[in-house]
C-alpha cells in the first residue's frame, strides 16, 4: 500500500513539474504573431502590379499629342514596370498587388494596338489571350498595354498557384480596379472602351470565382469578417478582423470603383453581404473596413485615426516615378508611420537606369532584415519583439 501511494505522489510530481515547465516556457514569435489580428500588421504592396514599361514609338507619340492628355500629365509617369506576380510574392515579399481590368465580353476589343497605325506600325497584337472573351489585364489602351498578364484570369490563376504552394503566406491582398478609360476621348481612331455595368460586375465574381472556387474557402470575404455584426463597419470597428493564424493562406480581394461601379456592387448587397470582394469606402459607410488615401504626407494624422479605430487603410510610398528620380523617401516614411496597413509602390528594387542614367537615383523600399511584413506603430503590440517572416 506504501508502494502505490509512492508511485502515486511521485506520478503527480512528475506531471506537475512538467505542467509548470510547459507554462514557463515563453511562446515562440510565430505563436505571438499568429495571435495578431490581420489588421495589426504592415505589408508591401505593388501598384499596377502586372504593367511593363510601354514601347519607346508610343512615348514618343504621347509627347507629339501631349495637348490631347490631362493638364499635367506626362508619359514620364508610366515609365516603370513590374517583375511577374511570382517573382514579386518570392524575392521582394510583397503581399498585396493590384489588377486594372477591362470588360471585353465578346472577345478581341484590345486585339489590335490601334495607336501604332499612327506610327505605321502593324496593329494586329497576335496574342491569342486578347481575342477571347473575358476581362483583360493593362493600363490604358491601346498605349500603355505592354502587360506581363494580358487577362484577368491568368493573372488570378498565378495568384491561386503560388498562394497553394505557400500555405502558410501572410494574407494577400488583390485589388482590382473595374478600368473604362477611353483611348477614343483623345483620338477617335483609338478603342472605344466597355463601361462596366451591373452585370459585368458579376462577371469579375464569376472570374474570381472560377479560379479560387464557388466556395472561396481561401478567400476573406466581407461575410467572414462582419460575422453577427450588422455591418461591416461594425464589425471593423469592434475588432472583428480575423488573427494572422486564420488569415495564413488566404487572399483577399478588394475592388476599386467609381461611384457608378460601388453602387452597383452593392445593390442588393447592403454591407458587401454575399459579395467576393471588400471595396474602398468611406469611413462613415456602413460598407467600410477598407480605406484608400494614396497620400501619406498630406494624411498622415487621418490615416493613424482610422487605423486607430479599426479600418484597414492603402497609401503609396511614391508615385509617377517622382520618387525615383529624385531620391526622396518621405512619402514612405510617413506610410510607415501612419499605420497604413498596405504601403504600394513602384520600386520594391531600383530601376536598373540609376547605375548609368543621372536622371535616376537608387531609390527602393522595403522592410529591416528582409521581412515580409513590420509591426504596425499604431495598433500593433510594441511588446512583441520578433521578425515578421513566413
Amino acid at each position: 500500500m506504501k508502494n502505490l501511494i509512492k508511485i502515486l505522489f511521485l506520478s503527480f510530481t512528475i506531471a506537475l513539474f512538467s505542467s509548470c515547465s510547459k507554462d514557463d516556457t515563453p511562446p515562440s514569435c510565430e505563436m505571438l504573431v499568429n495571435d495578431l489580428k490581420m489588421n495589426q500588421i504592415q505589408v508591401l504592396g505593388s501598384h499596377n502590379s502586372y504593367k511593363k514599361k510601354p514601347a519607346p514609338a508610343i512615348v514618343q507619340l504621347m509627347l507629339q499629342y501631349a495637348h490631347l492628355f490631362p493638364a499635367g500629365f506626362s508619359p514620364d509617369a508610366w515609365d516603370y514596370e513590374h517583375l511577374p506576380l511570382t517573382e514579386q510574392f518570392n524575392d521582394y515579399g510583397i503581399r498585396s498587388i493590384e489588377l486594372d481590368v477591362y470588360n471585353d465580353p465578346d472577345g478581341g476589343l484590345f486585339y489590335h494596338r490601334r495607336a501604332n497605325a499612327l506610327l505605321g506600325l502593324p496593329t494586329d497584337s497576335g496574342i491569342d489571350e486578347l481575342a477571347a472573351p473575358g476581362l483583360k489585364v493593362q493600363h490604358f489602351p491601346d498605349l500603355d498595354y505592354e502587360t506581363n498578364y494580358y487577362s484577368f484570369i491568368s493573372s488570378l490563376t498565378e495568384v491561386k498557384s503560388w498562394s497553394d504552394a505557400n500555405p502558410n503566406h501572410l494574407p494577400l491582398f488583390v485589388m482590382v480596379e473595374p478600368k473604362e478609360d477611353n483611348p477614343a476621348d483623345l483620338l477617335p481612331d483609338l478603342v472605344q472602351t466597355i463601361p462596366f455595368d451591373k452585370q459585368s460586375l458579376e462577371g469579375i465574381e464569376m472570374e474570381i470565382k472560377s479560379v479560387f472556387g464557388n466556395d472561396l474557402n481561401n478567400v476573406i470575404t466581407p461575410d467572414r469578417v462582419r460575422g453577427s455584426f450588422t455591418t461591416l463597419r461594425e464589425a471593423v470597428l469592434a475588432g472583428n478582423w480575423p488573427t494572422i493564424e486564420e488569415a495564413r493562406g488566404k487572399v483577399v480581394f478588394i475592388m476599386l470603383g467609381s461611384g457608378t461601379e460601388k453602387g452597383d456592387y452593392l445593390d442588393g448587397h447592403a454591407s458587401l453581404e454575399g459579395r467576393t470582394m471588400f471595396m474602398y469606402a468611406d469611413p462613415q459607410n456602413p460598407e467600410a473596413a477598407f480605406l484608400k488615401m494614396d497620400d501619406p504626407i498630406a494624411n498622415e494624422n487621418e490615416i493613424e485615426s482610422l487605423v486607430a479605430q479599426g479600418f484597414m487603410i492603402r497609401t503609396r510610398a511614391d508615385a509617377n516615378t517622382i520618387e525615383a528620380r529624385t531620391g526622396d523617401y518621405s512619402r514612405w516614411e510617413a506610410a510607415l508611420r501612419s499605420g497604413a496597413q498596405i504601403i504600394s509602390t513602384d520600386y520594391y528594387r531600383a530601376d536598373a537606369r540609376a547605375a548609368s542614367d543621372d536622371g535616376w537615383t537608387d531609390y527602393a523600399v522595403g522592410f529591416m532584415n528582409n521581412q515580409v511584413a513590420v509591426m504596425n506603430p499604431v495598433n500593433g503590440d510594441a511588446e512583441i519583439d520578433c521578425d515578421i517572416t513566413e
